[in-house]
């Protein structure tokens, strides 16, 4: 194997490694700031630096790849004088700002410039004054840029954005937009991550708290099945700020969706109906009144006339707790949320797959040959699936095929993108089989060629797609040994718990709406499920509730459809609590208390156990007992403790490959309208999160309020108010925003 000497001291490498690589993986150091491992260098700090025998001047180790035999010096008396003329040439346009900038006790070139023993400024010169851009989340001061490049890297190669660009050229430069107007992208934040300086920084945390009175938690993001790591910035109880942890990223529900906890229309202790109105009572008042009316409902109608409603953000642990109380009642109608959202799909994925699970692991994406992407607009439904898919296409050469209701953000990294007019993914599927068009004949291509070949099918698909088997048969005509991944999206994290536990599939939403119609469900328990305004089972289901004797809710807010519940017990947020829940690929990780309660609400595990000990039942009170008691080893999850669970650890899944048996039906052409969710926003919670505080001295306005504007493609008739055309819709589109 080829040898490289650093210091006189030989290391193996691999061709296409640079310097500073070998470096990196020996544990040599050489200091960096414009370098990113997830990124291709740029070599424009230049204070990576090093000596190479046999080159007159000092190279950047960044963008020098190593040869075999060469020889380099790290630390020599020259490299370290042109390291800190590098620096102080930085230095020259930067503003000593130090005390009062927000980045202070973290900033990148503050700590290196104490590494080098600069004190003092070897050239006095004149400032620049460059604008200063206010990019709704983010603000901009290009005076403190040190025009490293990262931001405008990430932004393209990791997010797939491409929304930052770099403008004009010399002592003039700056970082700007794409489109020199407003920022339009993910918000995910990673480019105030990677930011060095201050110039780039999150606009709800400017000004607020210095970084030093903060303490840090890490935990895991709740608001889709990725599972992604997240670290917490508090002081007193409070959330000021969020960022990514090492090897891990956020999307913008991560960075900045943090605020719902405090919502006006927070439960903050529990309600009983009395005289028509709401009204607070201690706990122990609530769970009497709930013990008395499952008892009176079970004397009067049987144990058949209660009914549970499951929603998939509870933790594995809830979904448990939930479920034991459930059948300790003599209760068998338990419903997920899952069978309110397109069960005709996960029933079809199960003939398919002999399974609910997806089949591969996240990291199987990027490893992948070919990319569909079917209805998935991964902006909306899951940026950690989308930054795979870039991650692919930019750094592996995936071909990227989209099928979608729009032209999605990311397009110009797609090798072929089509619309599926009138909803009709089949018709396309069957066109990419059949016709001789070239951008088909070119994805036929594209499949002969490809060895692993994954498949994301999403919100689009399954909401305008009449014959939903079509995808599977698609995936019969690719191939099974072609077969790397399939996944579908979904806007909450525990999905997969929802299928393992057994909460789904006994018990349809179909059935319930059915018995609450006929009078045969007269309780009904709900804990975290909100049915939106829009169709199906989630619009009979609140058109039908009233007609159920004893409604009970389990939930963070009051709103409108829990509005005419008998009773409402409060509970604990992910932010508040502890847990644990499964990601979309099968993977176990843990969610941490980030800050303390200041209301008097209760986990969904207590919740569940002091309605089951008021009902003499014997239920764990606790997610660590409910973990090691009751999941442990069992359906497939990892036999360890809950204290032994570390984010590294996968549930075992099976899964075959089934024919489907399938022929096109061409369908009529007409409009079709979709439910979305809106930008920046995932279900429900989210909504919570964009509030105001406003003060004497400040404004702050934390994330972005829901955007209901209805956008629709050519011969769609829309009959909502404020319909907009957009020509980057699919004709007879109309995607109308859900939150």
């Amino acid at each position: 194997m080829a040898q490289i000497f650093i210091n006189d001291k030989p290391y193996e490498f691999k061709e296409g490694e640079t310097i500073l690589d070998i470096a990196r993986r020996n544990d040599i150091y050489i200091p960096v700031m414009c370098y990113l491992k997830d990124i291709t260098p740029t070599g424009a700090c230049r204070l990576c630096l090093v000596q190479v025998e046999g080159i007159e001047k000092p190279v950047a180790s960044c963008v020098t790849y190593a040869t075999d035999g060469m020889k380099v010096y790290t630390d020599t008396e020259d490299v370290i004088k042109q390291r800190k003329r590098n620096l102080e040439f930085i230095l020259i346009k930067h503003p000593l700002d130090c005390p009062v900038c927000d980045k202070a006790g973290e900033c990148m070139l503050q700590d290196t410039t104490y590494e080098f023993g600069i004190n003092e400024e070897s050239i006095k010169s004149v400032k620049p004054n460059k604008p200063k851009f206010d990019w709704e989340m983010i603000i901009h001061d290009a005076n403190l840029c040190v025009l490293c490049e990262r931001c405008v890297k990430v932004c393209h190669e990791i997010t797939g954005c491409s929304a930052l660009k770099i403008k004009e050229r010399g002592y003039n430069n700056l970082i700007t937009t794409a489109n020199d107007a407003g920022l339009q992208c993910d918000f995910c934040g990673l480019c105030v991550d990677f930011c060095p300086v201050g110039a780039l920084l999150d606009k709800p945390y400017k000004h607020s708290v210095r970084n030093w009175d903060l303490e840090y938690v890490e935990t895991t993001c709740n608001y889709c099945p990725v599972g992604c790591s997240v670290k917490y910035g508090k002081h007193e109880n409070i959330i000021y700020k969020s960022s990514k942890v090492e090897d891990s990223y956020i999307c913008s529900l991560g960075r900045y969706a943090y605020k719902y906890t405090e919502h006006e229309d927070r439960v903050k202790t529990p309600l009983i109906k009395a005289d028509g109105e709401l009204k607070e009572v201690e706990w122990t008042a609530a769970i009497d009144n709930i013990k008395t009316k499952l008892d009176e409902i079970v004397d009067r109608y049987g144990n058949d006339s209660i009914a549970f409603i499951l929603g998939s953000r509870l933790s594995n642990e809830a979904l448990v707790n939930y479920k034991v109380l459930a059948d300790g009642l003599g209760v068998k109608k338990i419903v997920s949320d899952l069978s309110f959202y397109h069960p005709e799909f996960f029933n079809l994925y199960h003939k398919k797959f002999n399974s609910y699970e997806v089949v591969g692991r996240l990291d199987d994406i990027k490893d992948s040959d070919l990319i569909f992407v079917i209805g998935a607009d991964l902006a909306r439904e899951s940026l950690g699936i989308k930054w795979k898919v870039m991650n692919a296409v930019i750094h592996n050469d995936s071909k990227l095929v989209t099928i979608g209701l729009k032209k999605y953000e990311y397009d110009y990294f797609t090798d072929a993108s089509i619309l599926a007019d009138y909803g009709d993914f089949a018709k396309v599927f069957h066109d990419i089989i059949n016709s001789d068009n070239k951008i088909y004949e070119d994805i036929r291509g594209y499949i002969n060629k490809a060895k692993k070949i994954s498949f994301i099918v999403g919100n689009e698909y399954l909401e305008a797609e009449s014959q939903k088997e079509s995808v599977f048969a698609f995936v019969d005509y690719v191939g099974e040994d072609k077969l790397k991944s399939f996944f579908y999206t979904f806007d909450k994290p525990n999905v997969v718990a929802s299928f393992s536990l057994g909460v789904y599939g006994n018990y349809s939403a179909d059935e319930l709406i059915e018995d609450i119609d006929r009078g045969k469900v007269k309780c009904l328990i709900v804990a975290d499920f909100y049915p939106f305004n829009t169709k199906g089972n989630y619009k009979r289901l609140r058109d039908l509730v009233g007609k159920v004797e004893y409604f009970v809710s389990i939930d963070l807010f009051k709103n409108d459809f829990n509005k005419g519940a008998n009773v409402i017990l409060p509970v604990l947020s992910h932010l508040e609590s502890e847990g644990t829940f499964t990601t979309i690929d099968g993977r176990i990780v843990k969610y941490q208390k980030v800050i303390e309660p200041e209301l008097d609400a209760k986990s969904d595990v207590e919740i569940a156990y002091l309605i089951g000990f008021a009902k003499g039942l014997q239920l764990e009170s606790y997610p660590k007992a409910v973990w090691d008691n009751e999941i442990k080893g069992k359906n497939g999850y990892p036999d360890a403790t809950y204290d032994e669970i570390n984010g590294l650890l996968y549930k075992d899944k099976d899964y075959n490959v089934n024919k489907i048996e399938y022929t096109y039906k061409e369908q009529p052409k007409g409009t079709k309208e979709v439910y979305v969710n809106a930008r920046y926003h995932n279900n429900y919670l989210s909504t919570k999160a964009a509030i105001e505080k406003k003060s004497d001295e400040t404004y702050r306005r934390y994330y972005f309020d829901v955007d209901r504007s209805v956008v629709v493609g050519e011969d769609a008739k829309c009959n909502i108010p404020n319909c907009s055309l957009d020509k980057n819709i699919a004709k007879g589109i109309v995607l109308i925003p859900k939150n």
